[in-house]
């Protein structure tokens, strides 16, 4: 997995390429606790060079969602591959994570949050 983090005032935006599997999760898990502790109440995950995810890929944007909705935050997802998109679908994350066909459409809709952080 190569993870690359951009600088934005109201979210956390993270590009994953590779693999996102129990060998390389821990990585992003760290970067996103410490993103989330700083208080961000977005959290973007561009996959559009994303290969490949697993249950332990699954579960950093669960538990990211779990600290991120009560406080009004979202996790969006963004550039998924068609076979990735269908592990959205068939286990219904697609229905808690807001999915978007590219990076400007999620950053489009942080910008018109208001209260966005």
């Amino acid at each position: 997995m190569h993870l690359r983090q951009i600088e934005h005032p109201r979210a956390a935006v993270f590009l994953v390429s590779g693999r996102l599997d129990s060998t390389s999760t821990p990585e992003l898990e760290k970067k996103v606790l410490l993103s989330l502790e700083s208080g961000v109440r977005h959290l973007v995950m561009d996959f559009s060079e994303l290969e490949y995810i697993n249950s332990a890929g699954l579960r950093v944007l669960v538990m990211s969602y779990q600290r991120l909705n009560p406080r009004g935050g979202t996790v969006m997802i963004c550039g998924v591959r068609d076979y990735i998109a269908e592990i959205f679908d068939i286990s219904g994350y697609n229905r808690i994570f807001a999915m978007h066909a590219d990076m400007a459409h999620a950053m489009q809709e942080i910008d018109a949050t208001p209260d966005a952080q």
